[in-house]
C-alpha cells in the first residue's frame, strides 16, 4: 500500500504547489517521489530486509519485469535528474513569462496593462501596443513582443521607473491566475 499512498501524496504535493512553482511543478514532483522511493530502497538495505542484487517484483499498476534493487535505484536517481532538470526549465520558463526578476527588482515598476493589436510574428508569439500609465499617471503606448496566451489574460507592464516608455526596458508580464478570487 505504501507505494499507493505515497503517489497520493505526490499527487497532493502536485496540486498544492503548482499555485507557487508554476511550471517547475511536474519536474519538481517528479524530482522529490523519484529521491523518497530511493530513500525508501535505501532504509530496506539498512534494515536488512533486502541487499543491493535481491530481484524484485515490484511494480505499482502492471509487471515491468523482475529488477534488483540497485537497478530501481539507477532508475530512480536518474528519474530524479530529469525532475530536476524539467523543475529548473519550467521555472526558468515562469520567471521569463511572469517578468519575475525585474518586479523583484527596484529599478522597474509595474503597472496594469492593456494589449492592443496584434501582428503574429510567429506561430506563438506576435506584436502588440501595451497601453499602461506610469506612476504620474502620464499614459504610455510602447510595442512589444508576446505570446498569443497573453491576449486573454490580465496582464502587468513592468517598466523603468526612470524611462516608462523605453521599449527595450518594458516587458510584458502575465502573473499567474488566482485560483480563488475574492473580490
Amino acid at each position: 500500500m505504501a507505494p499507493f499512498a505515497g503517489m497520493l501524496c505526490a499527487a497532493a504535493l502536485g496540486l498544492l504547489s503548482a499555485r507557487f512553482l508554476h511550471r517547475a511543478t511536474p519536474g519538481a514532483v517528479i524530482a522529490l517521489s523519484a529521491v523518497a522511493c530511493a530513500a525508501g530502497w535505501y532504509d530496506a538495505v539498512a534494515d536488512g530486509r533486502v541487499l543491493y542484487g535481491t530481484v524484485t517484483d515490484f511494480h505499482i499498476f502492471f509487471p515491468v519485469g523482475r529488477f534488483s534493487v540497485s537497478d530501481w535505484l539507477t532508475f530512480l536517481w536518474s528519474a530524479a535528474g530529469v525532475g530536476c532538470l524539467a523543475a529548473w526549465w519550467g521555472a526558468a520558463v515562469s520567471l521569463r513569462r511572469t517578468a519575475g526578476l525585474r518586479r523583484l527588482s527596484r529599478r522597474y515598476t509595474t503597472a496594469d496593462a492593456v494589449l492592443e493589436g496584434w501582428r503574429s510574428a510567429g506561430r506563438k508569439y506576435g506584436e502588440v501596443t501595451v497601453v499602461f500609465e506610469d506612476r504620474a499617471g502620464v499614459r504610455h503606448e510602447v510595442p512589444a513582443v508576446v505570446e498569443r496566451s497573453a491576449l486573454r489574460r490580465d496582464v502587468l507592464a513592468v517598466y523603468d521607473a526612470d524611462h516608462p516608455g523605453d521599449p527595450a526596458l518594458t516587458r510584458v508580464a502575465v502573473p499567474h491566475r488566482k485560483l480563488l478570487r475574492l473580490s
